[in-house]
């Protein structure tokens, strides 16, 4: 918390406090009518608070998705710049974190993977509360080491990460993510460059995704080199 967010509690608190002072004196309420009056009133605003910052949400999530067609158009950069405006205008913080989130991948579908592992990076352990967006932030991440060349990075994030990855594995829409990782994985730390071959053309006829293009041809220029040295 901020020090002007503070500054706006404390002083809203003085608001509050000075208005239940009025009300005791000028109705000429006695204390227990006082703290009742100051119960009931601290739970609407409670309750509205929270369904305000519901609503608020709501309504830039639904924002953020709709933005999210524009990958589909290869709009990347009007994508960057929308989700941008967003993250610095917006006050809750769910909202910053989302916005921030799709503004990494928008820089992992235009192939800057250093900008997106930055932002990746950036949020630390903070998503862990929220295990499916923390699960995407380290699969995502993940690969950004890969097409990085920071495989000592990828081996020791992916392991770190069993126990988010465990838990959406059998999900039917990550399925196409934990194949491409589990073939970075095996094209990078196994040797046997036929069967990484095998596996990797087996993986683009199964998923012809262009979002997974990229994937493979760095996973394809991986055996390549593996075979030149």
């Amino acid at each position: 918390m901020n020090m002007k967010s503070l500054l706006s509690i404390l002083v809203m608190g003085v608001v509050y406090v000075s208005i239940l002072l009025v009300c005791e004196i000028g109705l000429g309420l006695n204390g227990r009518q006082t703290f009742g009056i100051f119960i009931v009133s601290a739970v609407i605003i409670f309750a509205g608070s929270e369904l305000y910052k519901r609503i608020y949400s709501a309504v830039y999530i639904k924002k953020i998705c709709k933005l999210l067609l524009l990958f589909d158009e290869r709009k990347f950069d009007e994508c960057i710049d929308k989700l941008n405006a967003i993250e610095k205008t917006t006050k809750s913080r769910h909202v910053k974190n989302m916005a921030k989130l799709n503004i990494a991948f928008a820089f992992m579908w235009k192939k800057d993977y250093v900008e997106a592992k930055y932002i990746l990076e950036c949020f630390g352990r903070s998503l862990e509360s929220m295990t499916e967006v923390e699960m995407a932030r380290r699969l995502n991440l993940c690969l950004c080491y890969f097409h990085l060349k920071k495989y000592e990075r990828a081996q020791e994030l992916f392991t770190d990460s069993k126990p988010f990855f465990d838990k959406y594995r059998d999900h039917d829409f990550y399925y196409d993510y934990f194949m491409v990782l589990d073939l970075f994985m095996y094209i990078v730390f196994n040797k046997n460059i036929i069967e990484a071959r095998k596996r990797l053309r087996e993986a683009r006829l199964l998923c012809q995704d262009e979002e997974f293009k990229a994937d493979f041809d760095c996973m394809e220029s991986i055996i390549n080199f593996s075979n030149s040295v």
